[in-house]
């Protein structure tokens, strides 16, 4: 690491880069072949050499051009900012300034973490295009840069000195204290008992059934395709990703490491924490399982829909007590069971004539909660400090049968506290609780007419 200036650091990434980009082009011509053959109906004697011409021709070009595209990267730290300088004809320069800094991420690929190398994920406040990925890192190198990336964006927020007092830890030294360990066996179970994997399972065998009871073999194919292919959505969504679950207390926030293939390391900041849900399956509820989703400001900003996804699930799978120590971390002093409750009124039953009884409104002294669901059970809770607003929405069938909906809003993600159908007065008086805290002394809370319930 060479100094520029004062307080400036910059470096080239590691020159690995170039093969773990050249076996990535490698599977990619691997697999597009495999895929023409495939299609093709008939294994050719062409195959047999194109198959090996592929993957190597894919190492050769894909390193090649990762190592000019390495050659012409650099990554650059200062006092303000982390830039990302790349291009080899058209240069570009990614800028992060520290005060817009929100998180810093680790992640593994498979490759690059059999050649011990990282990718440091930076996400700032923004749009889609939030996210800037420094690719790769030793493993030690990508811990030592977090720390002093997150040293930095700190000193910014509070004013301090952004110098290197504090240095990092040592490589493979623990940090924080550890709040759970999520043994693989009880991810296992958990995938299992899912509803969705039982709706797989009960697919496929009711697809070998038919087959069987009309004697047309080639009819429970479709079934067993489909099925498979979602049984082996869920193993790597629920498996193999969240193998090895971690959770961590930081000095800002929770540091979640996960993944059996790909290994990430994400930490999820307490002051971006806008909400968060307590999900609980009926079969799971049986052991007093449940996982527990959260709404990040900015979260898994410019990543794809899988990173997303896994960005909002803090905890994939715990028991009560874990789960309501979590919750006390991100939203200290709320509560999953409120005292006082506003419940869904009888007279909606027409929308859900089971679910009805089950959805209810309340708030404590820090937080709005809702509940729903009877299948599969739902508690959101939203901080007061973190609401925007509350509404009170009736449309024309509501308003024919005498119900009214409420909702909190809040930033999107998938915490949404709310209740639909409740009686008038029990709608208005809960969005009252609400506005109060949210904003004492201020506006009513506001009646909207929809054209739709």
């Amino acid at each position: 690491m060479s100094d520029q200036a004062a307080g400036t650091l910059g470096r080239r990434t590691h020159p690995l880069t170039a093969v773990v980009q050249g076996l990535g082009w490698s599977f990619a011509a691997t697999v597009g072949l495999v895929g023409s053959i495939v299609s093709g109906g008939q294994i050719e004697s062409w195959s047999l050499i194109a198959l090996p011409a592929a993957a190597v021709g894919g190492v050769v070009v894909g390193s090649l051009i990762g190592w000019l595209s390495w050659r012409f990267t650099r990554f650059v730290i200062d006092d303000s900012e982390a830039r990302l300088d790349s291009g080899i004809i058209w240069r570009s320069s990614r800028r992060v300034p520290f005060e817009r800094l929100q998180s810093v991420d680790i992640h593994q690929p498979f490759v690059a973490r059999v050649l011990g190398l990282a990718e440091l994920r930076l996400d700032s406040a923004g749009g889609k295009e939030s996210r800037t990925t420094v690719r790769y890192l030793t493993l030690p190198e990508a811990h030592e840069l977090r720390a002093l990336l997150l040293r930095r964006a700190h000193a910014s927020e509070t004013g301090s000195d952004a110098g290197d007092a504090t240095p990092p830890p040592p490589p493979g030294t623990a940090e924080g204290e550890l709040v759970a360990v999520v043994p693989p066996s009880r991810v296992v179970i958990g995938t299992i008992l899912s509803l969705d994997f039982v709706g797989a399972v009960v697919v496929a065998i009711g697809a070998i059934v038919a087959s069987v009871w009309f004697a047309a073999p080639l009819a429970a194919l479709g079934g067993l395709i489909g099925a498979g292919s979602w049984v082996v959505r869920i193993v790597a969504e629920r498996v193999v990703q969240q193998w090895g679950y971690r959770l961590t207390r930081v000095e800002h926030g929770l540091r979640i490491e996960r993944g059996l293939l790909s290994r990430t390391s994400e930490t999820v900041p307490f002051e971006r924490v806008q909400g968060v849900a307590v999900v609980e399956p009926l079969i799971w509820r049986q052991s007093g399982w449940s996982h527990l989703l959260v709404s990040v400001a900015g979260g898994g900003g410019g990543g794809d829909a899988e990173d997303q996804e896994r960005a909002t699930t803090l905890l994939t799978i715990a028991d009560r007590e874990l789960t309501a120590r979590v919750v006390d971390l991100l939203v200290p002093g709320a509560v999953q069971d409120v005292e006082h409750r506003r419940r869904a009124a009888r007279a909606g039953w027409l929308f859900a004539p089971i679910g009805w009884r089950f959805r209810w409104i309340g708030s404590d002294d820090v937080a709005a909660v809702s509940r729903t669901g009877w299948i599969t059970r739902r508690t959101s809770i939203l901080p007061f400090r973190k609401s925007q607003s509350v509404a009170v929405e009736q449309g024309p069938l509501q308003r024919l049968l005498g119900v009214t909906s409420v909702a909190v809003h809040s930033p999107d993600g998938p915490v949404a506290v709310g209740c639909l159908h409740l009686s008038p007065a029990d709608a208005t008086a809960a969005a009252e609780e609400v506005r109060a805290r949210i904003c004492p002394g201020g506006a009513q809370a506001s009646m909207r007419s929809r054209s739709s319930s």
